[in-house]
C-alpha cells in the first residue's frame, strides 16, 4: 500500500501542470476559508449573515486577485510570495479573533497608534478563543505550507503571465462592481440612507464593516482610510474642507448663558478620570468615599461614554480635554501631539493665570501622553516614576498621594489625575492579590469571579479618593476647589459584556456604556440631573461653570445646563435622548424627526473629524 502511494505521488509530482493547479487551488481555498471561518464564528458581531452574497463576492474576488498576483512570479518568487501572504492573512485572522475576544471589536489600523499601551496589558486569558479559531488557523498554516511545497520548478510562460494579469484585472473589476452595484442597495433595506453612507464611506464600525465586506476588503479599505490614501488621491482638497468648516462654525448657534454661568469662577479644578469605574461598582459597600461624594454632587445620571476609539482611556481623555471627537478611523498620533487646540480647558485656564499639570502612573511614552498633554496646554505630565511612586506600588491609586504637594503647590490650579487601579487584566494583578479576599467576603457566595476582581480594584481606587478628599479638607483647599469625576469607559475588563449588561439591567451594548459623571463643589447643593449626555458635553459645561471666555462654538457637545443638546451619540451612529433610543442598525423605518436628528449628529461628528484631519485651528 505504501509503495503504491509513493508511486502515485511520484507520478503526480512529475506533472507540473497538476502541481501548479493544486498549489494555486489550495492557496485560493486557504484565503477563502480563513475569511469564511472568521465570519462564521463571529456572526453575532454585525447584522450581515455569514451566507450573504456581498462579503463572499468580495472575498472570492480578493482570493482570485492575490492568487493570480503570486502566479506572476517565477517559482522561487511564487513560493516566497505565497508564504508571505499566507502568514500575513493568518496573522490578520488571529488578530481579529483575539481582539474580538479581548475587546469585543475587530482590528482596525487606526488602533495601532495605541498599540504600545495595548500590548502592555495582554493577558493569557485573551487567548481563550473558541476552538474553531485554532482549527481554522491550523488549517490555514498547513494549506499555505502545502501550496508552497507544490509550486513546480518551471518558468511561467508569457501566455501564463498574461492570463494572470487578465485575472487580476477581472478581480479588481469584480470588487468595484460588487461595491457599486450591491452594497448600497443592500444597506438601503436596513438603514436610513444617512447611516448607510456613513457606515461604508467612513468605515467607522469594525464589527459591522468586516462581516459586511469580508476580511480582505475590510482590511484594504480600513488601511486606505486610516492612512489617508483616498485623500491623497484627491477625494477632497484641504481648502474645500476648510471652507466647509468655516461655513459650519459660522452658522453654529452658541449655548446661551444661564443661571450656572460662572458659578465656579476662579475655583481650583481637579479632573479625576476614573479607570473602568462603572455604575454598578460605585456603591457604598466597596466605594464608600466616592459614593458619599457622588451623593453630595451635581450627579449626571444619564451620562454615557461611547467608545469611538479602541483605546478607551485615551478616547475619553481626548474628548474631555479638547471638546472634539477624534476620527473613528484615519487618526494619527500627530493629530493629538501637533495639531493646535486653542480651546482646551488647560489653555483656557492657564490664560486666566492657572497652573496646569497632569498625573498618571504610566510612562509619558504611553499614548505619547507627555507630548500630547503639553500640546493641550498642560505644563507637565507626571508619570509614576516622576511622582516617585515605588515600583511595587505603581498599580495602586493610593500612591498618587505622593504627588499631592505638586498638585496643590500653586493655586489656582488645574490638575488632570488619571487613576489606574481599575485597569485589567484582573487575573494575577497585584491589586486583586491584595483585596480579592476582602471583596469576596462582602459578596454573595458563588459570585462571578470577575465581579470579585472588579470590586477589589474599585476598592483601591476608593482608598485614594478618601485620602485625597481628607487631605484637601485638612489643608483648607476644599472650599476653593471643584472636583470633576468621570469614568473613562464601562468596565470591559470583566471580559463579558453579558455580565456587565446583567449588572446594569440593560440588553443593548450602547446603553451599557452609561458611566458615572458628577461634579462636587462643597457649597453647592446636591442635585440629580437626568438629561442624556456624553463625555463630549463635559468640557462645554465646565467652561460655562468656570465663566471662561469661550462660547463653545468649536465643541462637539453642549453645556449641559443649556437648553441645547440632550443626547448621546454612539460609535454606530445610534443615539439616545433620554426617552428615545434610535438603533441605527435596526430595521425600524426612521421618521422625519429621526432623520433630522441623524443629519444633525452626522454633521457634528464629520465637522469634528475634519477639524482634526486638516488641523483647522492651525490653518
Amino acid at each position: 500500500m505504501k509503495t503504491k502511494l509513493l508511486a502515485l505521488k511520484d507520478k503526480l509530482w512529475a506533472k507540473n501542470w497538476l502541481r501548479d493547479l493544486l498549489s494555486s487551488g489550495i492557496f485560493f481555498c486557504m484565503m477563502v476559508g480563513l475569511d469564511g471561518v472568521l465570519r462564521f464564528i463571529y456572526q453575532e458581531a454585525g447584522m450581515t449573515p455569514p451566507d450573504s452574497d456581498i462579503p463572499w463576492t468580495f472575498t472570492l474576488a480578493w482570493a482570485f486577485l492575490i492568487t493570480s498576483l503570486v502566479r506572476l512570479f517565477p517559482a522561487r518568487g511564487q513560493k516566497a510570495a505565497m508564504g508571505i501572504f499566507g502568514a500575513l492573512f493568518q496573522v490578520l485572522y488571529l488578530t481579529n479573533a483575539l481582539l474580538f475576544r479581548a475587546r469585543g471589536t475587530f482590528f482596525s489600523f487606526s488602533a495601532l497608534i495605541f498599540a504600545a499601551d495595548g500590548f502592555r496589558f495582554l493577558d493569557p486569558s485573551y487567548l481563550r478563543v473558541r476552538k474553531l479559531v485554532w482549527v481554522g488557523l491550523l488549517c490555514g498554516v498547513l494549506s499555505t505550507a502545502l501550496a508552497v511545497w507544490l509550486v513546480p520548478p518551471v518558468k511561467r510562460s508569457l501566455k501564463g503571465r498574461g492570463a494572470a494579469l487578465l485575472a487580476i484585472v477581472l478581480s479588481v473589476a469584480a470588487i468595484n462592481l460588487n461595491r457599486e452595484k450591491n452594497l448600497t442597495d443592500r444597506l438601503a433595506i436596513h438603514f436610513d440612507m444617512y447611516q448607510a453612507s456613513l457606515l461604508y464611506d467612513d468605515f467607522s464600525n469594525p464589527n459591522e464593516c468586516l462581516p459586511l465586506a469580508g476580511m480582505y476588503q475590510y482590511t484594504f479599505r480600513d488601511f486606505c482610510i486610516t492612512y489617508g490614501i483616498y485623500d491623497k488621491l484627491g477625494r477632497a482638497s484641504h481648502g474645500e474642507v476648510v471652507q466647509k468648516l468655516d461655513r459650519w462654525y459660522a452658522g453654529k448657534t452658541p449655548d446661551p448663558d444661564n443661571e450656572w454661568t460662572g458659578r465656579f469662577r476662579g475655583k481650583n479644578v481637579f479632573l479625576i478620570q476614573l479607570e473602568a469605574i462603572d455604575t454598578w461598582m460605585l456603591c457604598e459597600e466597596f466605594m464608600p468615599n466616592l459614593y458619599r461624594i457622588q451623593q453630595e454632587s451635581l450627579d449626571f445620571t444619564q451620562s454615557f461614554t461611547p467608545l469611538y476609539l479602541d483605546a478607551g482611556t485615551f478616547n475619553t481623555e481626548m474628548i474631555v480635554n479638547t471638546g472634539l471627537v477624534s476620527p473613528f478611523t484615519g487618526s494619527t498620533s500627530s493629530m493629538y501631539s501637533r495639531n493646535e487646540y486653542p480651546d482646551t480647558l488647560a489653555r483656557l485656564l492657564t490664560a486666566e493665570g492657572y497652573t496646569a499639570n497632569s498625573f498618571h502612573r504610566s510612562s509619558g511614552a504611553v499614548y505619547n501622553r507627555a507630548e500630547v498633554h503639553e500640546n493641550w496646554g498642560y505644563a507637565h505630565y507626571y508619570s509614576g516614576t516622576e511622582m516617585e511612586i515605588p515600583s511595587e506600588e505603581m498599580d495602586f491609586d493610593s500612591a498618587l498621594m505622593e504627588a499631592y504637594d505638586i498638585m496643590t503647590a500653586q493655586p489656582p490650579f488645574l490638575n488632570l489625575v488619571i487613576t489606574y487601579s481599575g485597569h485589567g487584566p484582573y487575573q494575577d494583578s497585584p491589586v486583586s492579590a491584595r483585596y480579592f479576599d476582602y471583596a469576596a467576603q462582602r459578596l454573595p457566595a458563588g459570585a462571578d469571579e470577575m465581579l470579585i476582581h472588579a470590586f477589589a480594584h474599585a476598592y483601591e481606587t476608593d482608598r485614594f479618593i478618601g485620602k485625597f478628599y481628607d487631605r484637601l479638607e485638612a489643608d483648607g483647599l476644599l472650599e476653593d476647589t471643584v472636583l470633576v469625576f468621570y469614568s473613562d469607559h464601562y468596565n470591559y475588563y470583566t471580559m463579558s459584556d453579558g455580565l456587565v449588561m446583567a449588572q446594569k439591567g440593560v440588553d443593548d451594548k450602547n446603553m451599557m456604556t452609561r458611566t458615572p459623571f458628577f461634579i462636587y463643589e462643597k457649597n453647592t447643593l446636591p442635585m440629580k440631573i437626568d438629561k442624556a449626555i456624553s463625555q463630549m458635553d463635559i468640557l462645554p459645561t465646565l467652561v460655562n461653570l468656570l465663566g471662561l471666555d469661550n462660547d463653545g462654538t468649536h465643541y462637539v457637545g453642549n453645556d449641559i445646563f443649556s437648553p441645547n443638546g440632550g443626547y448621546a451619540v454612539f460609535a454606530d451612529y445610534s443615539w439616545y435622548d433620554g426617552q428615545t433610543y434610535w438603533n441605527a442598525l435596526g430595521d425600524e423605518a426612521p421618521t422625519e424627526e429621526i432623520k433630522a436628528r441623524n443629519e444633525e449628529l452626522r454633521e457634528r461628528l464629520e465637522m469634528s473629524w475634519d477639524t482634526m484631519r486638516v488641523n483647522y485651528f492651525g490653518k
